[in-house]
C-alpha cells in the first residue's frame, strides 16, 4: 500500500498514497452543531507553524461524529513532479489510513513496517480514531529497535502504559471501486493469515483526499457532468432506436402521413403565430427571472447582521449567488450569523470559508444562495 509507485499501474492512476513521515496528525474534538470543515481550518491554523494555504491536509470523522482526525503536509515537501501527478488520480491520501481499519475496542497500538520507514498508531479502545500517529524511516535500524521507538513515543503521547501491540509488514493492497467510488486499504499481519481492512466510503474518500480544496471540486463538477453527458448519450441512442421503429411503421402507413403532412401544410400558418407567441413569452419569462438584484440580496442578509460584523466587499455570482468578505471583532458572531441565515426561508444554502483570526480581528468569506422568488419579492415590497 505504501508507496504508489509500488502498487499495480492502474491503480497508481487512481490512488495515490503519501509517506506518512510527511504528515503532522492530531485528533480533534469536535464542537457539535459546527461546521466541521470551519473547525478544521480553524485548528490547522493554530496548530500549524505555516499558513493553511500553504499544506496539503485532510481529516477524517469519527463513527460517532464528535472528532476529527486531521492531518496535513507542507507543501514544499512535494516535489512539482510528484504534485503534477496528482492531477489524474482519483484521490491523494497519507498512507497511515491503513491502520484505521476496524477500530480496537481496547487500548491498543498498531504498528506497519515497510521496507524504508514504519507508521505507528495509538487508540484507547472508545473513540473510533487514534489518539496519535507517529511516523520514522527505518534507515541501517532493524524494525524491532524502530518499533520500539515508535510504541515510546505513543505511549508519552496518549499515556497508555498497557496497550495491546498490533504488527503489520510489507506492501499493502489498494482497491478501487468505481461504481461505488470508495477505497479499500488492506495490510498482511506479521502473524501469518491476518490482515486489516480499511474501507473508506466516497464521503471520506473526498474529506481525507489532501490536495486542493478548489481543484476537488471542480473535479466533482467534471464527473458530474460526464455523468450528464453519459445519460444524454443512452438517451439519445434510446431515441435513435425509437425512430428506427418509428420509421418502419411510418412506411406501412405512407397514405396516412400523406393526409397528415397537407394537414400540418394547411396549419403551418397558424402554428407559426402559436410559436412566435410562446418564444415572445418564453424570453419575457426568462428575462423576469434572469435579473440581477443584487441590492435585494444585501438588504435581505444585512437584516440578519450581528452589529460586530462589517462587510468588506460583495461580488455578484450569477443571478442569485453572493459571496460577502467581511470582518469582526467577535468570533462567536460569525457562526451565530452562520446560522441565522441557513434558518432565513429567502436562502438555499450559506457556506463559510477562508475564516482567519489575527490580532483579535477575525475575516471570512461568506458565499450565499437566494431564492429567486424571495428577491422579487423584496422588489415587489
Amino acid at each position: 500500500m505504501a508507496d504508489s509507485n509500488n502498487a499495480p499501474a492502474d491503480l497508481a492512476q487512481k490512488i495515490l498514497l503519501l509517506p506518512a513521515d510527511a504528515f503532522f496528525v492530531r485528533l480533534l474534538p469536535l464542537v457539535a452543531g459546527e461546521e466541521v470543515a470551519a473547525q478544521v481550518e480553524i485548528a490547522l491554523e493554530n496548530l500549524s507553524p505555516f499558513p493553511r494555504t500553504q499544506l496539503y491536509y485532510g481529516y477524517l470523522m469519527s463513527s460517532a461524529q464528535t472528532s476529527a482526525l486531521i492531518f496535513a503536509a507542507y507543501q514544499k515537501k512535494f516535489s512539482r513532479e510528484e504534485v503534477d501527478r496528482w492531477v489524474k488520480a482519483e484521490a491523494v491520501l497519507p498512507e497511515f489510513l491503513g491502520l484505521l481499519g476496524e477500530p480496537p475496542v481496547k487500548p491498543t497500538i498498531r504498528v506497519w513496517h515497510q521496507a524504508s520507514r514504519s507508521v505507528a498508531a495509538a487508540w484507547n479502545g472508545q473513540d473510533s480514531l487514534p489518539l496519535a500517529v507517529v511516523a520514522s524511516l527505518s534507515g541501517d535500524d532493524s524494525p524491532v529497535v524502530v518499533q520500539a521507538a515508535l510504541v515510546e513515543k505513543l505511549q508519552a503521547r496518549t499515556d497508555l502504559k498497557l496497550a495491546d501491540l498490533q504488527v503489520y509488514q510489507g506492501v499493502g493492497l489498494v482497491e478501487y471501486d468505481q461504481r461505488k467510488n470508495g477505497v479499500r486499504l488492506t495490510l498482511s499481519s506479521a502473524q501469518q493469515g491476518e490482515i486489516l481492512s480499511t474501507r473508506l466510503t466516497n464521503s471520506a474518500k473526498e474529506t481525507a483526499d489532501v490536495r486542493d480544496p478548489n481543484f476537488l471540486q471542480e473535479q466533482r463538477q467534471l464527473r458530474s457532468r460526464d455523468l450528464q453527458l453519459w445519460r444524454g448519450l443512452i438517451f439519445c441512442l434510446a431515441g435513435i432506436a425509437a425512430a428506427l421503429g418509428l420509421e418502419i411503421s411510418l412506411v406501412a402507413g405512407r397514405q396516412w402521413l400523406g393526409r397528415a403532412q397537407n394537414q400540418i401544410q394547411r396549419r403551418a400558418d397558424a402554428v407559426s403565430q402559436i410559436e412566435t407567441a410562446q418564444g415572445l413569452s418564453a424570453r419575457i419569462e426568462e428575462l423576469t427571472q434572469k435579473q440581477l438584484r443584487p441590492f435585494e440580496m444585501l438588504a435581505l442578509i444585512n437584516a440578519l447582521r450581528p452589529p460586530s460584523i462589517q462587510f468588506h466587499r460583495s461580488i455578484t455570482i450569477g443571478v442569485n449567488k453572493l459571496e460577502i468578505e467581511a470582518q469582526t471583532g467577535n468570533a462567536a458572531d460569525v457562526s451565530q450569523y452562520e446560522k441565522q441565515l441557513r434558518g432565513s426561508a429567502a436562502l438555499t444554502a450559506v457556506v463559510t470559508r477562508d475564516l482567519r483570526s489575527r490580532d483579535g480581528v477575525t475575516t471570512f468569506i461568506l458565499t450565499i444562495t437566494f431564492k429567486p422568488e424571495a428577491l422579487r419579492a423584496v422588489t415587489r415590497s
